[in-house]
């Protein structure tokens, strides 16, 4: 791949900052892939026998109750190819809008779609190769429109759209792979009819994306529905810090994602999950650190760890997360997949290099993707190390939240 060709492509990916990088040090850096390699060759999931039952990944299953361990960050896309009611911007096909074309075939390559049927049949047919372990599942992530104050649909600022009642339908037809968690704009005038609706067809939360949704957490706007999730006891997964993966509102300087918006809703007894404990962008870990040590949070606010080893990402905040064991009963595990997929996104290397895994499991790790994303980011979460620390078995075990609100 050519020079020009990469640095594109990492701004794309929401990698930024790196164009005044000579080559050979680009080459070098925790920003190149390992062994060269840009795409995903989709190998088949089941794995060769050479790790099928290696020490890595047999070693990562210790201590862990796969009937207990449900990733909570699992993204539902596809092309609306279906009757799913699936929307995509025109953006995302437009090869005139280079940013978004290539961002969405990333996505797809990430997820493994076969070829001769619909995307949308696709996506879910590859998610339930990956299933591993006996009783592990899948929450599947639903996501609404952009609305604006007057709760008016701006559909040429939403990225794309999963409905809540596709999200339902495959939970439905496969709940021993699947969960689901809703996803509802606050400023819709039916907001609250949409939430009983979902709490009736299973849904285990809320996802929220407020800069590329146009939602601002710490606005009035949004208090009949806190107070109905409140009522229904029902949990805000809310992406906070910055946000590169998603286009939409494109709210100015991110404002939507600062940390310490989600405190109107903690405050009406709403309990909150924040997606990658705010580790994009400056200062947004610092907010979500200051909010998880004031004390009226405690049992209210949480942070998943999705997304937190990919290489735009501070090192230093997951390192504080590995090692602040008094938080692992407030963190829940996710993947974000796609994103485990999209190769150059997780340097093995650069964790290696800066001693969060070892050669030995470099090496296991880098074949196993290539198989099963789903299953590689469990194995490298679970052997993540700072100064023989690791992440407790607790925050693999998610199923006792998404069902309860609580943690076993």
């Amino acid at each position: 791949m050519k020079r020009r060709h990469f640095l594109s492509l990492l701004g794309i990916l929401g990698v930024g900052g790196i164009s005044t990088f000579g080559f050979q040090k680009l080459q070098k850096s925790k920003y190149w892939p390992n062994d060269n390699q840009f795409l995903n060759p989709c190998l088949d999931s089941k794995l060769p026998e050479s790790i099928e039952k290696h020490e890595v990944i047999l070693s990562a299953l210790e201590g862990i109750d796969t009937t207990h361990m449900w990733d909570g960050h699992v993204h539902l896309i596809g092309l609306g190819d279906t009757d799913s009611g699936i929307y995509v911007n025109p953006n995302y096909k437009d090869v005139f809008q280079l940013k978004s074309f290539i961002q969405l075939r990333f996505y797809l390559n990430a997820s493994c779609v076969e070829p001769g049927i619909a995307v949308d049949e696709a996506f879910v047919n590859r998610l339930k190769s990956l299933k591993w372990g006996r009783g592990s599942r899948m929450i599947l992530l639903a996501f609404d429109y952009s609305y604006d104050e007057q709760g008016q649909r701006l559909l040429d600022q939403t990225a794309f759209h999963t409905p809540n009642s596709y999200a339902a339908q495959i939970h439905k037809e496969s709940p021993e792979h699947f969960e689901w968690i809703a996803s509802i704009h606050p400023y819709r005038k039916d907001s609250i009819e949409a939430l009983q609706q979902a709490v009736f067809d299973g849904a285990l939360g809320i996802k929220w994306l407020p800069q590329a949704m146009n939602i601002n957490p710490d606005s009035a706007l949004c208090d009949p529905f806190y107070e109905a999730m409140a009522h229904w006891k029902i949990p805000l997964l809310c992406h906070c810090g910055d946000e590169s993966a998603v286009d939409g509102a494109n709210i100015e300087s991110h404002a939507y994602g600062n940390p310490l918006l989600v405190r109107r809703a903690l405050d009406h007894g709403v309990k909150v999950v924040i997606a990658h404990c705010a580790s994009l962008g400056k200062n947004n870990f610092e907010l979500f650190t200051q909010l998880m040590e004031e004390p009226r949070y405690e049992g209210l606010l949480f942070g998943d760890i999705s997304a937190m080893s990919l290489v735009n990402r501070d090192m230093s905040a997951l390192k504080t997360v590995i090692s602040r064991k008094e938080w692992h009963s407030r963190l829940l595990y996710g993947s974000d997949y796609p994103l485990p997929g999209i190769i150059p996104l997780i340097s093995l290397k650069y964790l290696q290099e800066q001693e969060f895994i070892t050669v030995e499991q470099l090496k296991v790790l880098a074949e196993l993707r290539l198989h099963n994303p789903l299953l590689f980011n469990f194995v490298l979460n679970r052997h993540l190390t700072v100064k023989n620390q690791k992440f407790s078995p607790i925050v693999f075990h998610t199923r006792s939240f998404w069902t309860l609100g609580t943690r076993s």
